[in-house]
């Protein structure tokens, strides 16, 4: 049986990617902080270690690693201190002498590419903020590390309360006004659910037969516009409307991933609508 290491595992991501990978005939071994060792609630037949044990290298034989745990934030000073942890893993790693690596990127660390084109895993690298700055330093470290077999995933953005789409919820909820800065902005959010059926499946893939970088998200793009309407659509049943204001600042924002690779190697794709994930915002309290 396959011991899988997911680092975390607290978060949105590790969290559903452990609750996948629980349905295959795996060993699941999951990393915390001290500070979560009397918070942190595992599933049923998970073994919990934390984060210091890794940075010694006392695990067992580890088969994958899949490395979740990253500091979500546009903070110079969270970043730095995310990369220094983020080293003192891959020490730990290596000390462990662990089989393979999946590490979570970001699709911000391309370049920008005309609305309608997607990028690639060989399209252009230009990290659009600090927060995917970081991403590519850590995909560099790891690269270079001396560790074998690492697959670093360039992910779309994931919908959770942090995102626009959920505060578009809520400005519809209570009435208020969307601000969209430029008619050509557009996204690409991929639920959460989809992202860990990916990963537990990539896990799951003969190390021999994995990519060194796989793009994960949805596969296409979608203006803030079309996204706003949406909101206000659905929001109908919920007696939720806002008003939509469109600005032109003459900024032309994209974000989107040719998805092939991954849906080619682990016979996968995204299902869950854009209209599935407002209405579960709109089914939050």
């Amino acid at each position: 049986m396959k011991n899988i290491l997911v680092t975390g595992a607290s978060g949105l991501l590790g969290s559903h990617v452990v609750k996948h990978l629980l349905e295959q005939d795996c060993h699941i071994i999951v990393s915390i902080l001290p500070e979560e060792k009397s918070t942190y609630q595992p599933l049923e037949g998970v073994e919990v270690i934390l984060n210091d044990d890794i940075f010694i290298g006392n695990l067992p034989h580890i088969s994958s690693v899949i490395n979740c745990a990253f500091a979500r934030s546009n903070q110079a000073h969270d970043l730095a201190s995310a990369i220094d942890f983020t080293q003192k893993l891959i020490n730990g790693f290596k000390l462990a002498h662990v089989d393979s690596v999946i590490n979570i990127s970001s699709q911000g660390v391309y370049k920008r590419l005309p609305v309608g084109e997607l990028s690639m895993e060989n399209s252009p690298i230009e990290p659009i903020d600090l927060y995917s700055m970081a991403k590519y330093a850590v995909e560099k470290t790891f690269e270079t590390s001396g560790l074998s077999n690492v697959t670093n995933i360039r992910l779309a953005s994931i919908n959770m309360k942090q995102r626009f789409l959920y505060h578009f919820v809520q400005k519809a909820k209570h009435h208020e006004t969307i601000t969209i800065n430029s008619p050509t902005q557009y996204a690409s959010i991929l639920d959460v659910e989809d992202a860990a059926k990916a990963l537990a499946k990539l896990a799951l893939l003969p190390i021999q037969d994995r990519k060194p970088v796989y793009n994960l998200g949805t596969g296409n793009q979608i203006s803030l516009l079309e996204l706003a309407n949406l909101v206000n659509e659905i929001g109908q049943e919920y007696d939720a409307q806002a008003q939509i204001i469109m600005q032109d600042n003459g900024v032309t924002n994209t974000a989107g991933v040719d998805i092939s690779l991954i849906s080619q190697d682990c016979d996968w794709q995204p299902i869950v609508s854009y209209e599935h994930m407002i209405e579960t915002f709109y089914n939050m309290d």
